[in-house]
């Protein structure tokens, strides 16, 4: 608890230190990221239902695959897009873009047009990783490396708390209005991201030509091996994913199963916020970051035991679901970050194109092809157990071998 006491205190000190500049734009985009998470449960149980109801769970791959696609395509584009225009522009246009597809394609779905709901499903997937990007690609332009080892602990808890409240308002707009109410609330809170991301600093969104992936001679094999992490990590989320998702096939309605949604995204918030708000400043403290990434399989490797006795039901797999995705999106996803820092400067943006924007979504393209064809339960579960061991293995080994890294 002192150690704890002692970080935050060090958080607020260096806060303060910032220049007015700074804090602006830090202020900023973590407003931009509390909004945009607060609508993405409300936005993401509501397509996620109508999708379910319309098509299935076992369908739910497609979305995942066509997801990636799109991705793809999008973050090309805007790659060529940096190169005319400046970062907000491409920001809000995006925003407004999105807002508009996922409310024509709401109103198609609630209009007998099935299709309206793979479209709402496959875009929630999109928007929020283009959002998020973009947002912390600003401001990673207009602060240092000490300051954003600073603020992107507690950034990350606010987007929780933003992802917690936006869950509980989903649970109870979806009991209330209904799925197309909840949606449209979402939309709604996601357009006044647009109004406060025009406050960032102009001078610092000026289009820039962006190089490509820089040389990384000499650290191929490290990072590979964190692309390797981020593979079996993938894997063995998008394969909870889909077990829960089987699950949610006993409830009958659109509407409970956004209900249900609603509080399982919410619970998934509390989790993250939880462990970065308290174990994250403890485990970065005493454990060394290689420990760190063994510990999280092992952690996942008990959640999948337990699943497997089948003592809880659905309950047990939502504790599963519940567990992988919080931890994912709190300490795997801070303790990937600590694995740039062997690197250069230059190394450390080429790294990261190649494993965030490349084989993050491969990945969960692969995985998603693979349960388009496998769609058993039994296969998921024994896929669950092969990939989370092999990710202990590959921990393992990253220890010993890059250990002076």
């Amino acid at each position: 608890m002192k150690s704890l006491i002692t970080a935050v205190k060090e958080i607020h000190h260096g806060f303060l230190s910032l220049s007015v500049s700074e804090r602006k734009n830090i202020s900023v985009v973590t407003l931009t990221l509390f909004l945009a998470f607060f609508s993405y449960p409300m936005i993401r149980s509501s397509a996620t239902a109508l999708f379910i109801d319309s098509y299935g769970a076992k369908s739910t791959p497609w979305i995942w695959l066509s997801s990636v696609m799109f991705l793809g395509i999008s973050v090309s584009i805007i790659n060529i897009l940096q190169t005319l225009y400046s970062i907000g522009a491409i920001f809000n246009t995006i925003v407004a873009t999105s807002i508009a597809l996922m409310g024509g394609a709401l109103i198609a779905s609630f209009n007998g047009v099935a299709f309206g709901s793979g479209v709402f499903a496959v875009w929630k997937e999109v928007y929020i990783i283009l959002v998020v990007h973009l947002s912390l690609g600003y401001l990673n332009s207009v602060i240092n490396i000490k300051t954003a080892k600073l603020v992107y602990g507690p950034l990350g808890a606010l987007g929780s708390i933003g992802g917690v409240f936006g869950g509980l308002l989903t649970t109870s707009l979806m009991k209330n209005v209904g799925v197309f109410y909840a949606a449209s609330a979402g939309l709604f809170v996601l357009a006044l991201v647009i109004l406060i991301f025009s406050f960032t600093q102009k001078q610092f969104l000026e289009a820039k030509d962006k190089s490509p992936i820089t040389s990384l001679e000499g650290k191929k094999a490290y990072v590979f091996s964190i692309c390797g992490l981020i593979i079996l990590s993938q894997f063995v989320i998008n394969l909870a994913n889909f077990k829960f998702n089987l699950g949610l096939e006993v409830f009958e309605s659109a509407d409970a199963k956004g209900a249900y949604l609603g509080n399982i995204y919410s619970s998934i918030n509390i989790l993250s916020l939880v462990v970065q708000l308290l174990v994250i400043p403890i485990a970065f403290k005493y454990l060394k970051i290689p420990v760190v990434h063994i510990l999280v399989p092992v952690v996942f490797l008990v959640l999948i035991i337990l699943d497997r006795g089948q003592f809880l039901g659905l309950l047990g797999t939502a504790i599963l679901f519940v567990g992988f995705k919080g931890l994912d999106y709190s300490i795997f996803s801070a303790a990937k970050e600590m694995l740039y820092f062997p690197l250069t400067q230059k190394q450390k943006y080429g790294a990261k194109y190649i494993v965030d924007m490349i084989v993050y979504r491969a990945s969960k393209m692969g995985i998603s092809a693979l349960l388009l064809v496998f769609t058993s339960l039994a296969f998921t579960q024994n896929m669950l157990l092969i990939s989370v061991l092999l990710w202990i293995s590959l921990a393992s080994f990253m220890a010993y071998k890059f250990r002076s890294a």
